[in-house]
């Protein structure tokens, strides 16, 4: 997500292309589709921005973790690049404003080796407004780690790191270091994501990759061409809005949820109706970070508002507030799968509880030949029963197949039958046994995974 320094700037650019009446038209070009269908067929994303830094120490290992483990769809990151060329991530540049680190201690200048000494827990606290530094002294053996962490999470990262421990996990990046590079060192940046991509193979679809800057986007493209998933730079994102394509074809444009265009009282202009006309024209998402001037920023009505307007992702630094509203309003995971305990509707209903469940068909839980062992006289007809037991659901129709072991002992190549949801459904089979029937007869009756046998012994006439 962008800096949110650069809202002022932002805002300057905006201001008179967001007003103009053809802002919100679809382009008068062919459609840019993005380059992969990865995040086409996704639901609502929870986003955790820096790991979510209101709930957690932003962007160490542990801020990811927990993220996750309470219910992020994906990660959100920033990274800078060392003095010895490591990509780590920190939102700052100043190592100073996170850690203990002395004073211009700039990323940019310090080799990993060094950072990795400094603790980037140690100035965070909760944001209930308590004074308690709850994590410092984690990173340097200080103070024990909380089960089932270690030192090492509450140090700065590298991006290695993380996508060697979420392999499958979407990631949100933004390469922070633009402003002041020369095209050489930008170039080298870009060559040094390139690598780490190359060195985890498979997340060329699934790490979107941001930056302020334009020439950034560009170099990381020219370096990995195969890289399907970024954003849009600022430069090009204020062109989208009035109908130009975005170069690197992204996937995701990501604005904050609104602007002050003209000073108040005028009420702001919320960016994703004005946005989504042109998003959907072209297949692109909409990840939505929130305005420090939105007064409601992470509450309940915030997060309905986004989602009724067609947001696709909310960047959130609270991911522990966004969980319990998705959980409770019954938005689902991205794949559709329930989001929570609560929302997984009742034995014979599939969809997202509690107001979108719908009856499924019943399944056979169980099957039996009944009897399982008798006889049969040679030249006879014999009828036995096929009990199957049904899940709950509607009413549905089961083939059950039919096989003899004994081929002068016949009997239906299959039968359908009703399910009795929650009952037990009874079908009558008639076994015939011709004259020259000796031995016995394996009679065998399967339907999907479920089988059953009777085996019934030939008597003489």
């Amino acid at each position: 997500m962008l800096n949110r320094v650069t809202i002022a700037t932002f805002l300057a650019i905006l201001v008179g292309l967001f007003a103009t009446s053809t802002a919100t038209a679809v382009p008068n070009r062919p459609a840019s589709p993005p380059p992969t269908d990865y995040w086409q067929d996704m639901g609502f994303i929870l986003m955790a921005h820096q790991g979510g830094e209101w709930d957690f120490p932003p962007n160490t290992m542990y801020a990811y973790k927990q993220a996750m483990a309470l219910g992020a769809d994906m990660l959100d990151m920033d990274g800078w690049v060392t003095s010895d060329g490591e990509i780590v991530l920190t939102h700052d540049r100043d190592a100073f404003d996170n850690s203990n680190a002395p004073d211009d201690t700039f990323i940019t200048d310090t080799p990993l080796s060094q950072l990795k000494t400094y603790d980037f827990a140690y100035k965070w606290s909760p944001r209930d407004g308590s004074s308690t530094l709850p994590f410092r002294g984690i990173a340097t053996g200080a103070v024990p780690p909380p089960s089932g962490f270690t030192a090492a999470d509450f140090r700065i990262p590298t991006f290695g790191e993380v996508l060697a421990a979420f392999p499958d996990t979407p990631i949100n990046i933004e390469l922070k270091q633009t402003n002041g590079l020369t095209p050489e060192e930008i170039t080298d940046t870009a060559e040094k994501m390139a690598a780490i991509l190359a060195s985890h193979p498979g997340h060329d679809e699934n790490v979107i990759i941001n930056s302020f800057g334009q020439a950034m986007l560009e170099a990381v493209h020219l370096a990995r061409p195969e890289h399907k998933s970024f954003g849009g730079s600022l430069e090009k994102t204020v062109s989208y809005v009035t109908g130009n394509p975005i170069t690197p074809t992204p996937v995701a444009v990501e604005p904050p949820d609104l602007y002050q265009l003209a000073p108040a009282p005028a009420a702001p202009t919320r960016t994703v109706p004005l946005l989504k006309p042109i998003t959907d024209y072209d297949g692109y998402k909409i990840f939505v970070w929130g305005s420090d001037i939105d007064p409601e920023q992470d509450t309940p009505p915030f997060y309905a508002r986004l989602i009724a307007e067609g947001a696709d992702s909310y960047n959130t630094p609270s991911p522990t507030t966004l969980a319990a509203y998705l959980c409770t309003a019954g938005i689902a995971k991205p794949d559709g799968t329930p989001r929570c305990p609560g929302q997984v509707c009742p034995e014979g209903q599939t969809g997202i509880a509690p107001d979108n469940c719908v009856d499924v068909p019943a399944t056979a839980s169980k099957m039996v030949l009944v009897p399982v062992k008798g006889s049969i006289k040679a030249g006879k007809n014999r009828k036995i029963k096929l009990k199957i037991s049904g899940t709950a659901g509607l009413p549905a129709k089961v083939t059950v197949r039919l096989k003899s072991s004994n081929r002068r002992v016949t009997l239906p190549k299959s039968v359908k039958v009703t399910l009795k949801p929650k009952g037990t459904a009874i079908k009558t089979i008639t076994i015939k046994a011709s004259k020259k029937a000796r031995g016995k007869a394996k009679i065998t009756a399967t339907s999907g995974s479920l089988k059953s046998t009777a085996v019934y012994k030939i008597k003489k006439r």
